[in-house]
């Protein structure tokens, strides 16, 4: 799970310093403060109690994308290193100097019961990396993995990890490695070089957090595993579609054969090409979701080729016909590709949406995070948030720390803050006071007269 992220010096996130030359980042974090509501929805981690849920608010620009985006470069830099992202001009460009100050990522998550803080920095404009840092967070204590700095090639690393001095002396030349290279992080090398000695279990773990547990998710992104639910029959879909008001009471995989499946594409060479198995230089089955025009269909290969093809058919309840997924509303679409959120059964994963409420009903938006929460009460799965949706923000439904706010300071740089910073009573109406401008974070406009002129509206008029 993740319980903290620290960003500075990208997009909207500004740089500054302390007295001693130290880099004062943003943080964002997912530590639960002093509410009493909700508890069953806090995670113990020995002294460490951690928020299944966060909601971040804002008004248009004022950088809680930038935080999503921020939490996501950080991923890809991890996982493709500076040389395969195109992070260059993503510093904040509120100051020039920016372009020469380093860029700070930092990401406090845990893996198991293990707590651990894993960060670098870099600098974009130049792509090379500056700092890379791993402590595991042990009662009040962080113990140090490894730190280096790339300029000069100083580091240092716990030799006691190693249970042989052939792989300390291997970690040695991973750092000088990553020293000499630039452009990468030492994780990476490790991963890139398939180290599966138990030595270097934890480093690849850590680089699976990023890969595979840290989920980013944008209105436009394709939820893949979500299409996937629907290739057997499951009781438990069908009560969430039915639950969530989409209208849907039923579906069905309708298997077709090649010459029907080519139907549906402009050229046959189009079809032929989604025909052949992707994995078939392999030698090994495969299993694929295409969802082309208006209709998605599942797609099974075996070693030689396509083994099976289904499309996905909606029924509507006592309705004779059934309807394919793109003729299905957008508000409805946007719910089956976030199914996965609710009902994946993998642990400790943490998916991080952007404007959840995109193309949903203020009411859809409020039942999909409740019908988490829920679903989410036996399991370490984790949910962060950026909505407009301020019918949410309802201390029924939500804790104090589970609302954030971003806003945009006089230097144009995010600040963020938590509705823990207000002392509100447990029963006060959030969103009634929100929007009226009382925690900050809201759009503020100019009178029409004070932008256009008092005459203005009367000057048209006479006008036409």
């Amino acid at each position: 799970m993740l319980m903290r992220f620290s960003i500075s010096n990208f997009l909207s996130f500004g740089y500054r310093t302390d007295e001693t030359g130290e880099i004062v980042p943003t943080e964002y974090y997912l530590y639960a403060g002093r509410t009493e509501q909700h508890k069953e929805r806090i995670i113990h981690y020995k002294d460490r109690k951690v928020l299944k849920f966060s909601s971040i608010y804002g008004a248009n620009a004022s950088g809680k994308t930038n935080l999503i985006r921020g939490i996501d470069a950080g991923k890809q830099i991890v996982l493709n290193t500076m040389d395969g992202t195109d992070f260059q001009d993503k510093f904040c460009r509120t100051s020039s100097a920016n372009a020469s100050n380093p860029t700070l990522f930092e990401y406090e998550f845990t893996i198991e019961d293990r707590c651990f803080a894993y960060g670098f920095s870099v600098n974009l404009k130049d792509r090379v990396t500056l700092s890379e840092w791993l402590y595991e967070m042990k009662a009040a204590e962080e113990y140090v993995l490894f730190e280096r700095i790339a300029e000069g090639g100083q580091y240092y690393f716990d030799e006691g990890l190693f249970g042989n001095t052939e792989n300390c002396e291997q970690f040695h030349f991973f750092i000088k490695d990553a020293n000499r290279i630039g452009t990468t992080l030492l994780l990476y090398e490790i991963k890139r070089r398939k180290m599966d000695e138990d030595d270097f279990i934890l480093f690849n773990k850590i680089y699976d957090w990023f890969q595979y547990k840290l989920v980013v998710i944008y209105p436009e992104t394709k939820i893949g595993a979500s299409y996937f639910l629907f290739g057997s029959d499951n009781t438990k879909l069908v009560n969430i579609l039915k639950y969530l008001d989409t209208g849907i009471t039923g579906y069905s995989m309708g298997v077709m054969n090649e010459a029907a499946f080519k139907e549906y594409f402009p050229n046959e060479s189009l079809a032929e090409k989604f025909l052949r198995n992707p994995n078939a230089d392999k030698g090994t089955k495969s299993r694929g979701i295409l969802n082309f025009g208006d209709t998605l269909f599942e797609l099974e290969y075996d070693e030689t080729g396509t083994k099976k093809i289904a499309k996905l058919m909606f029924q509507h309840g006592m309705d004779e016909n059934k309807y394919e997924y793109g003729e299905e509303s957008d508000g409805t679409k946007r719910m089956i590709e976030l199914l996965d959120v609710i009902l994946n059964d993998d642990e400790e994963k943490v998916f991080v949406i952007d404007e959840l409420d995109r193309s949903l009903h203020p009411q859809m938006t409020i039942k999909f995070v409740e019908t988490f929460l829920k679903f989410s009460e036996e399991k370490t799965t984790q949910l962060i948030i950026t909505t407009h949706e301020s019918n949410l923000m309802d201390l029924n439904i939500l804790r104090r720390d589970e609302i954030w706010f971003a806003e945009k300071g006089k230097n144009n740089n995010t600040n963020l803050y938590t509705l823990e910073k207000f002392k509100i009573r447990f029963d006060k109406v959030v969103a009634k006071d929100y929007l009226a401008g009382r925690y900050g974070a809201v759009p503020v406009f100019k009178d029409f007269e004070y932008v256009w002129g008092e005459h203005f509206g009367k000057a048209e008029l006479k006008n036409s």
